[in-house]
């Protein structure tokens, strides 16, 4: 091809002892594999990646800047590449050179490089152990909590965003990179830090927020069986604070003292008294009530898709324990502290069926609360009428959710509910159940039209 000799010849700069033929190779190849997808196979072919990785730890700051450059297009999208790149030690070396550079081009290249590299499983565990230490240090610190202490405040966003890529790609992998990056100094702080500032610029948009959004999402995924311990204010009193304590708590009004020993052992947290702190650190962060109001602000201000259901998603792995004194108690936060009702509900309005589905499945971990069943009724169970009344475009995993959690509500409270039973409902209802595009759905909406036919005060409805 055209370009062939052309890169025949930028590999053979790249040992050549003049720095400016060095710089010119580097950059002849960064350009054409950024513009030639089968440039990146010829380069691998004629062995140019060894050439560039020596590159990185070149002493002509523009030489190296180049070297990045190419490297970060040679990786994108091509798994060979980037395992040739971290068998010739590239992963150690770009490191490094992010760790003493103050070029901000320079730190561009190597953050996109690392970020498109951390999208190979095969590279995930020497990224979780050198990347991300290197990377919380170097650039999510500096950039969001400023320091006389921090050597180096003055990080661009950019380099900022194509870490908190690095860093999503990175939390998706398996428990021991998510204990890994839970103990990672600094990383959950900056996080949060970021998030929390952008909402109050009134910003919830930025391009960076999704992403790190994202990574708190992963992070808090099997959170309470992986780190129970976060969870420690959520637990059961013992019995010489139950002593001191015999006032009711929550949402339960015990009428003895053996009443009220068996409602503390199930529900503890007294939802009238929200932590004192405001702030916390760490990996307390990830169920801390402060941190899940702000999941509810980008819930209710933020426009883009994946940011709603990242925040979403957080909430939902926090109510998705199977143990009700934590997942009660955070429900109970949610609904009754933090009105998380009111944002949940307008994504059911949402188009995007996706996030549709990780409404219902948070609203279905509520739902299990059963004292706060009766006040959920009044303020979702419209909206999930309303869905189940008129279908339209819908999937299974939208459907049989809806028509669970409808239920669950309906019969929580009966007298409400009755006034919701619509011709358009019982009709919808039918057709859903008979139809068998909808394996799970239609199974879902016949126990639905069964619970209400069971129970007296709605099947008068139902035969009206």
């Amino acid at each position: 091809s055209w370009f062939q000799t052309d890169l025949e010849r930028a590999v053979e700069y790249l040992s050549h002892p003049d720095e400016s033929y060095q710089q010119c190779g580097a950059t002849s190849i960064q350009h054409t594999a950024f513009n030639e997808e089968q440039a990146k196979q010829e380069v691998l072919k004629l062995g140019g990646i060894p050439g560039l990785v020596s590159l990185l730890r070149s002493p002509n700051p523009n030489v190296s800047l180049a070297a990045a450059g190419a490297l970060r297009n040679l990786v994108f999208k091509h798994q060979y590449n980037k395992l040739e790149v971290q068998h010739c030690g590239g992963i150690a070396k770009a490191l490094q050179l992010l760790k003493e550079t103050n070029s901000t081009e320079t730190q561009k290249q190597i953050t996109g490089l690392l970020w498109n590299m951390s999208s190979s499983d095969d590279l995930k565990a020497e990224l979780i152990a050198t990347a991300l230490p290197a990377l919380t240090e170097n650039v999510m610190v500096p950039f969001t909590c400023w320091s006389d202490d921090t050597n180096n405040n003055n990080i661009h966003p950019d380099v900022f965003h194509n870490a908190t890529g690095c860093l999503r790609n990175l939390s998706c992998g398996k428990q021991k990179a998510r204990q890994a990056m839970r103990d990672c100094c600094g990383l959950i702080d900056s996080l949060m830090s970021y998030i929390q500032s952008c909402i109050a610029e009134e910003n919830p948009d930025d391009k960076s927020v999704e992403n790190c959004v994202c990574i708190l999402h992963n992070l808090t995924y099997q959170l309470e069986a992986e780190r129970p311990q976060c969870f420690g204010k959520y637990q059961p009193k013992t019995d010489s604070e139950f002593d001191r304590q015999k006032s009711p708590i929550g949402c339960f009004s015990p009428k003895s003292t053996k009443a009220q020993k068996e409602v503390l052992s199930q529900f503890s947290f007294d939802v009238t008294k929200m932590p004192e702190e405001t702030t916390s650190s760490g990996v307390n962060w990830l169920c801390h009530p402060t941190a899940m109001h702000s999941y509810l602000s980008l819930l209710g201000s933020s426009q883009k898709d994946a940011t709603l259901a990242a925040s979403c998603g957080v909430l939902q792995n926090l109510t998705a324990s199977k143990q009700p004194v934590s997942r009660n108690e955070i429900t109970e936060i949610l609904v009754r502290k933090l009105g998380a009702l009111a944002h949940i509900s307008s994504l059911l309005k949402s188009p995007n069926l996706s996030l549709q589905k990780k409404a219902l499945s948070l609203l279905a971990n509520m739902s299990r609360t059963s004292c706060l069943q009766t006040s959920m009724a009044k303020q979702i169970l419209p909206d999930l009428i309303s869905r189940l009344s008129n279908p339209g475009a819908v999937t299974d995993d939208v459907i049989a959710p809806a028509c669970n959690t409808a239920g669950t509500l309906m019969l929580a409270d009966t007298e409400f509910s009755k006034k919701m039973v619509t011709k358009e409902l019982v009709s919808g209802l039918a057709d859903l159940s008979e139809d068998d595009s909808f394996p799970k759905g239609s199974r879902a909406a016949s126990l639905l039209l069964y619970s209400m036919w069971n129970d007296k005060n709605l099947q008068a409805a139902v035969k009206k």
